[in-house]
Order: C-alpha cells, then structure tokens, then sequence
C-alpha cells in the first residue's frame, strides 16, 4: 500500500491525495510536519532529499515532487483516468495545470507567510503579485472556459491544480488587494463551486481544516510565527 507523507493543510500534499482518493486508491497517511535547518528529522530527508512535501512511500521506494508522484500514480493506476486518451488532450490537461502552478499559486506563493502570521507583505512584491495575476487572469480565460471541468468533460489533473491552488491566490488577493483578482475570468466561480460539492473535495477541505491547528502549532515552534 502507498503510504503518503506530508500533512493535509499543504496544498501540495493534497494534490496527489486528492488524486488517489478520485481513483480509489487505499493508501496510508503518514503525518509530516517539514520545516529548514537542523530541526529537519533527518530520517525524513531520505523520502525527500530538501525535507519538502509531499512524498510518497512504494514497495521500489520513495518518490518526491507532486508533479513525479502524480505522473507514478497514474501509471501504476491508469484507471478512472486523471488524463485523456488523446496525446494533444493529454498535453492540453498538463498545459493548464502547469500555467495555474506557476503563474498563479508560485505568484502568491511568496506571500503565504504575510497571509500565515498577519503582516504585510513588501509593497514590491505585492506590486510584483498584482501585475502577474492581472496578465495570467486574462490568459488563463484562452486556456479554459470552466464550463464542466477545467479541460474536456472529465476530471482531470487540471482540475486538481485548480482546486488546489487558486482559492490560495484568492485569499492573498482578498487579503492584500481587497479584491478577488480570479473573480474576472469567465465561469470560474461557477465550475469552483461546482467542484466543492464533490465528495472527495469535501474530504480533502475538512482534513485541512482539522490540521490548520497542529500545523500553526509547528510553524510557531520552528519559526515563532
């Protein structure tokens, strides 16, 4: 059984949780709260050699990085697919799901500790955020309409780096801009809507929350935060 270990208030933890819980998969939660310097358990680096999660335990090993695990995943467990059969659809899922990663939740990604301890971020980089958001919220509308899914009329791993990683750059827009800068593009509050009433979105929202506690906990011990 894949044992998978992080904690459910990352997002990037949830991304290959998500994907195993839409395709069934049994697994094994191993609780792993990460931070810098010496209070690594150094164990912990030989799953994931910067001490970052998630990563995942196999019968052949460890692997790290979402983008590895998820790619494992779907190779070991084609079925339900996360990708279409055609090669350009396949591309075209992996195209958007890249552009939300590094566009929008690397964007606001530098202000998540502002948004964690409740100060204000440096005006350059919230100048710097406001300025990428404003361009990607106006390509990411050539990339997807939102009107089913994120791409095509499956659930795919688009739609995992939607849910996973926009209502981030949501809450720092809200927070720091005192505007949703998503609120623009065409049909996406109606297809987030629509994937929060999914059962295992529900599942992975709620173990985030019931782990924001222990995971505040661990940031105060390691940073003072």
């Amino acid at each position: 059984m894949i044992k998978l270990h992080g904690f459910s208030a990352s997002n990037y933890y949830n991304v290959p949780k998500l994907a195993l819980l839409e395709k069934g998969i049994a697994f094994e939660e191993v609780l792993s709260y990460t931070g810098v310097g010496p209070k690594y358990k150094p164990e912990y680096l030989d799953k994931s050699p910067l001490g970052k999660v998630p990563a995942i335990e196999t019968a052949e090993g460890y692997l790290s990085e979402s983008r590895a695990i998820l790619d494992y995943i779907e190779r070991v467990h084609p079925t339900p697919p996360l990708l279409p059969d055609s090669p350009f659809d396949a591309a075209k899922v992996q195209e958007l799901a890249q552009f939300i990663e590094l566009y929008f939740e690397l964007a606001a990604r530098r202000m998540i500790p502002n948004l964690l301890s409740g100060t204000e971020p440096n005006p350059a980089v919230l100048q710097e955020f406001e300025t990428n958001i404003s361009k990607a919220t106006v390509a990411l509308a050539k990339l997807s309409t939102f009107e089913s899914f994120a791409y095509g009329e499956q659930f795919t791993l688009a739609d995992i780096a939607a849910i996973l990683n926009l209502p981030i750059v949501r809450s720092v827009g809200k927070r720091f801009l005192n505007e949703d800068p998503l609120s623009k593009v065409p049909g996406l509050d109606g297809y987030c809507a629509r994937m929060e009433e999914r059962p295992h979105v529900k599942t992975i929202r709620a173990d985030a929350a019931a782990d924001q506690a222990g995971f505040m906990a661990h940031l105060k011990e390691l940073y003072g935060i």
